[in-house]
């Protein structure tokens, strides 16, 4: 199977997925406060309507402008892994 490149497709930080939650204990809370919201008592990375408000582009250049500080969540996905496969299903990108 070949890996799709990041850039070009962005669906995990996307409308894929409606909330990434974050650990109380992370580094990440303490360096990007302002990239925090809490809901429900749990903290979650903010989005900017249908996406996470750290995606810059669109149209096959999409990128992370926090990417080396990017929180746990987000450095355990794995390209290629269940969980893309499954946010490039929900917006079309696979089959």
């Amino acid at each position: 199977m070949d890996l799709p490149d990041c850039a070009d497709c962005g669906a995990c930080c996307r409308e894929a997925y409606h909330a990434i939650e974050l650990d109380p204990d992370e580094v990440f809370l303490k360096v990007h406060p302002e990239l925090v919201v809490a809901v429900d008592g749990r903290f979650n990375l903010r989005r900017d309507r249908e996406r996470c408000s750290c995606l810059d582009g669109g149209l096959g250049t999409f990128s992370c402008r926090i990417y080396a500080t990017r929180p746990q969540t987000c450095r355990d996905f794995e390209l290629g892994g269940e969980n893309c496969r499954d946010a490039r299903l929900r917006l079309g990108l696979a089959e």
